[in-house]
Formats: C-alpha cells, sequence, structure tokens
C-alpha cells in the first residue's frame, strides 16, 4: 500500500493538480472549540523511546450543545505518513470529517503521524502495530478530557488506520465503538498482491500473467511468514521477477536487481504489514463497529475485504455492527468514474456527502441520541 501511496505522490506536481479547487475544506473562523494539543506516547519497555504526537482536537460549541462531555472520536490514517488532515493533493479528508462531527456534537481528535509536522519520534523499525499504539495512545488522551465522556470515546481509521480499529478495541476494553473506512479485511500480503494485480490489470496485462504474478508475489510473504532463511527468499524474488520480465535464464544481474528488491519485502514494516490478519480481531471485538468501503475503490477492494470482515463477524454471537458498500466511491470516498489513482487529484469532491452523513447518523443510532 505504501508502494501505490508513492505513486500518487509523483502526481502531486502536475499543473492539473495544482489547478483544482477544494470547496469541502473548511474555514475559519469555526463555530467550535479548537485545541492544539500534544499527546505522550510512552514506551514501558525502553522510555527513552517515548516520543509526542501534535494534533488538534475539536469540541462542540457549549453555547449550542451544552457543556458536555462529548462523544470523542480520534481519526487514524493510512499507510504513510500523513500528517493530521491526512493530506492528499490539498484535499483534507480528516478537517473535513473533524468539522462535520464537531459542529454536530461530537468531538474529534486527529493527529501528525509520528516524524510528521508537530509530532516526534522515529519510523526507524516501525510496524503496523506500532502505528496502531500510537492511535491507542490519542484515544487514551482524549479520554481524560474534562469536556468528553470517556465511557464513549471510539476510533475511526481509514485504509490500514481501518485495519487497526478492531486491533485498538481489542488492546483497550474502554475503546466505546469502532469506525473503518476503506478498511483491509484480509491479510496485507493478499491486499498487496490484489494491488498489484489492479495495476498490471489497467495497462493491459492478460489475466494469466496477473496470476501468476499474485501467486508469486504470495509465495514469498509465505516464506517471509515461516521464517524463511534470506536465501530462499531471494530465490522467490528472483522467480518473480524473471516471470514478470519474461527471463527464462537466471543470471547475475537479475539476482543483483532481486537482492536490491529484498528489503522493499522484509522491512519492519513491510512484515508486519504483510503478517497482519485484522480478522484476528474482528472475531474478538466487543463494542459496536461501522465498516465502510466505496464500490470503486481500486486499492482495497470493497467486495472481498468486506466480504472477509462479514465472515469474521458472524463467527461471533454479535450483532451490534453495520457493513456498507457505498455506491461509486474510490478509496478516498470520492465519486469516481474508474477509481483509479489517477483521477484523485482531479477530483474536487475531497468526501462524499452521504458518507459524512452516515458516519453521523450511526454514531447517533448506535452511541447517544445527540438531539
Amino acid at each position: 500500500m505504501r508502494t501505490l501511496i508513492l505513486i500518487v505522490l509523483m502526481l502531486v506536481s502536475s499543473p492539473v493538480w495544482a489547478q483544482q479547487n477544494r470547496p469541502q475544506t473548511p474555514e475559519g473562523p469555526f463555530e467550535y472549540i479548537v485545541e492544539e494539543v500534544t499527546i505522550p506516547v510512552a514506551d514501558p519497555d525502553e522510555p527513552e523511546h517515548s516520543f509526542t504526537l501534535a494534533g488538534t482536537l475539536t469540541i462542540p460549541d457549549p453555547d449550542v450543545f451544552g457543556d458536555g462531555p462529548f462523544v470523542g472520536v480520534v481519526l487514524m490514517s493510512g499507510s504513510g505518513m500523513q500528517d493530521r488532515d491526512s493530506n492528499f493533493f490539498e484535499h483534507k479528508p480528516f478537517m473535513v470529517i473533524a468539522d462535520y462531527l464537531t459542529t454536530r456534537g461530537i468531538a474529534v481528535l486527529r493527529f501528525d503521524d509520528r516524524i510528521v509536522g508537530g509530532s516526534t519520534g522515529s519510523a526507524k523499525g516501525l510496524t503496523t502495530q506500532d502505528l496502531a499504539h500510537d492511535g491507542l495512545a490519542a484515544a487514551r488522551y482524549m479520554m481524560a478530557h474534562e469536556l468528553i465522556d470517556p465511557d464513549r470515546v471510539g476510533v475511526m481509521g481509514h485504509s490500514e488506520g481501518g485495519m487497526h480499529v478492531p486491533f485498538v478495541a481489542c488492546e483497550d476494553e474502554d475503546i466505546a465503538f469502532v469506525i473503518s473506512l476503506a478498511g483491509v479485511g484480509v491479510t496485507g500480503a493478499q491486499l498487496l498482491a490484489d494491488q498489484t494485480g489492479v495495476m498490471y490489470r489497467a495497462g493491459g496485462k492478460d489475466e494469466a500473467y496477473i496470476a501468476g504474478s499474485h501467486r508469486r508475489r504470495m509465495a514469498i510473504f509465505d516464506a517471509i511468514r515461516d521464517g524463511a532463511e534470506e536465501e530462499e527468499i531471494l530465490d522467490l524474488i528472483v522467480d518473480l521477477n524473471m516471470f514478470e520480465f519474461g527471463v527464462t535464464e537466471p543470471n547475475e544481474a537479475m539476482r543483483n536487481a532481486s537482492r536490491q528488491m529484498m528489503g522493499q519485502f522484509t522491512n519492519s514494516w513491510m512484515k508486519s504489514f504483510a503478517l497482519f490478519d485484522s480478522r484476528e480481531y474482528w472475531r474478538q471485538i466487543e463494542v459496536p463497529a461501522l465498516i465502510m468501503n466505496g464500490s470503486r475503490d481500486t486499492q482495497v477492494d470493497a467486495k472481498i475485504n468486506l466480504g472477509a470482515i462479514r465472515e469474521a463477524l458472524n463467527e461471533t454471537e454479535r450483532t451490534d455492527y453495520t457493513i456498507i458498500e457505498l455506491a461509486g466511491l474510490n478509496h478516498l470516498f470520492q465519486h469516481a468514474k474508474t477509481g483509479l489513482l489517477g483521477e484523485y487529484a482531479s477530483i474536487e469532491e475531497t468526501f462524499a456527502p452521504e458518507a459524512l452523513a452516515l458516519i453521523e447518523a450511526w454514531i447517533r443510532a448506535e452511541i447517544v441520541e445527540l438531539d
């Protein structure tokens, strides 16, 4: 997924992107309380590695909604280090969500990922579980705020963040609810292989080629999962490259190129992401859940991932969850024609109004009646 994000970022300097309007981006003065906050993230095993996250907490106007305490939700970003607004091509979806909910009586905390903006910390040795724990630290910070009801704080995550929310709820029983937006319901390895297939299909590759690539990529991740030796993993990467480049005999140049790719498969984040399976945590979750994906999402396929989450939840006795596939929306919850990454910059809409309304309505119905 980080690979795809890097592809997206390569388009940032295009003239088409620079000329686009972003009509949903909120502009002050805001009719609610805005607090700039610093969230401590402690490492109990290595205190010297503790750090802080910088964020923005928006709290409903007391003159309109009373003195609280308010329902609160923490926003958790997707793959790649992002700022508190989850800024893509000057779209600021987390700012849009925060403004929408706060003007309707729900407090929202959003934060810069570690090493981004005002946040400190380090990305060295980072795992997907580390990022999930950052979101948990933000939720605990929110619970301690005098204007927030500690019994009604939930987490909302997008993409990789959507994969994290059931994990966070399992880590802390005080989490009151979870919302997954374009969340991953299969292993990270399957998702990454599926994403590559989407790119190859869009590039005109036939299904036999796509299936062969998918099978070889999954073999690499299976070997990593099973603790294979480096040379065995390298052999599998060589096999993948030979297949994809149509090379019939291995050579030293191919092996050297494959060796350079090794880190892409075996760095700490990739290993943790590839092996992470959110279904393990969806099966354990004990709080209300809203799960939404767009039908034109080409990064996290709605049918595959919603289906996987639904199967996991069906193994439990819980009924307090809602799963929605939103017609016509892409990975960023924009109305899209194809859902391909190249559209993101040219679409003026930041976040579909119907998706915002569904989030608010669900929180009202499942967590508290705010009217």
